[in-house]
């Protein structure tokens, strides 16, 4: 099920709905009251009017009331994080952040630059170009995959050195097969301000918002500071790594195989397929030795037919001979050709899929063919 994106605008409207309620379930217990009252006023005494609905009335209300009071604290933990992240994001000015982007900001001091290859490359280049689009600076890059770093000290082609301003880094990388290779940018800069848009918060580098979500690391006076998370995360591109995944993308044909581990024997051992919906479509019997397992799945549900195409979740659901739960982990593997960020967290891309960085289990250096 999805989940809106929590902003000042939604947390708002969301506390003016709470209070709205209030008031509303004030005025309706007000009259369920008169009217319960004129009710058992005009009752028959010899035949006194059943209980047992009014009283099922007033349940439903101390219910409505509980839900209504349940928000309201989840409005006030909602107006807590959005006070705490406020306060986080004015605590970044005037300090240097790194962030995701492709855009920096610079201010006639050497810009410090960090990009990523997925793969190795025969042909490198690094381009800066200004607002207008037009290249301004160009030199060869590095071709090997993973990190690389790069300080632009404003030096233009055409001789001189560039105006303050917002500019922007493309790597061009092809590999030996002339397919064009994935590249990251993480750049720097110094925030200047806060402000909100949409209800959403960001930061002020130059002329340019940041999203506050979207900010890696920050250092003090401008000096910046190196950050174990994202150096690691860009360490991994071009590298071929395995990471917990429970996620089947089944596309409606072919197979899927699903690489599974059990920490000791079972006597009992199902896998499970669950759809978007926590609806379970299939399941059948799995392997009960200790050690690494694979199942293919060709998207046949339980009660026959062909599952759609979609998002599916997978569970190896093994019992031990104490029935006890044997522990289990669900493995997926693939070459990282990128970094993202969402709210602050680290993903690399992997095979197009956005894979936590702590669900990383291990790296290898890529084997070429």
């Amino acid at each position: 099920m999805a989940v809106s994106p929590v902003s000042i605008n939604t947390a708002l409207d969301q506390q003016s709905k709470t209070d709205t309620a209030i008031s509303n379930l004030s005025r309706d217990f007000n009259e369920f009251l008169v009217l319960l009252t004129v009710q058992l006023q005009n009752q028959d005494p010899l035949s006194p009017m059943d209980t047992t609905e009014f009283t099922n009335q007033l349940v439903a209300f101390a219910g409505v009331e509980q839900q209504i009071n349940t928000n309201q604290k989840l409005d006030s933990l909602v107006s807590l994080g959005l006070g705490s992240a406020l306060g986080a994001a004015q605590s970044y000015v005037g300090k240097e952040i790194s962030y995701v982007s492709s855009e920096f900001n610079h201010t006639g001091s050497p810009s410090k630059i960090k990009y990523s290859l997925g793969a190795e490359a025969v042909t490198s280049k690094i381009s800066i170009y200004d607002e207008a689009g037009k290249i301004v600076y160009s030199a060869e890059a590095g071709k090997s995959a993973g990190i690389h770093d790069f300080i632009w000290d404003g030096t233009l082609s055409s001789g001189g050195k560039a105006s303050p301003g917002t500019y922007e880094v493309k790597i061009d990388a092809l590999d030996i097969n002339g397919e064009e290779v994935d590249a990251t940018s993480v750049v720097t800069g110094i925030v200047r301000g806060t402000e909100t848009q949409n209800g959403q918060i960001f930061v002020l580098v130059g002329d340019r918002a940041v999203a506050l979500s979207n900010v890696l690391n920050t250092g003090t006076g401008g000096s910046g500071s190196s950050n174990d998370g994202l150096t690691m995360a860009l360490n991994y591109v071009g590298m071929d790594v395995t990471f917990q995944d429970d996620e089947i993308v089944y596309s409606g044909s072919g197979s899927h195989a699903v690489n599974y581990s059990l920490e000791a024997p079972a006597v009992q051992s199902k896998v499970i397929i669950k759809n978007s919906e926590g609806e379970i479509v299939y399941t059948a019997d799995a392997a009960k030795t200790k050690g690494s397992h694979t199942f293919t799945w060709n998207g046949q549900l339980t009660g026959g037919g062909t599952a759609p195409a979609g998002e599916y979740t997978v569970t190896i659901d093994s019992i031990n001979a104490q029935d006890q739960r044997v522990g289990t982990q669900i493995v997926g593997a693939g070459r990282v050709t990128g970094v993202e960020t969402n709210n602050g967290e680290i993903f690399l891309v992997v095979g197009g899929r956005s894979i936590p960085l702590i669900d990383i289990l291990s790296a290898n250096v890529a084997e070429e063919a």
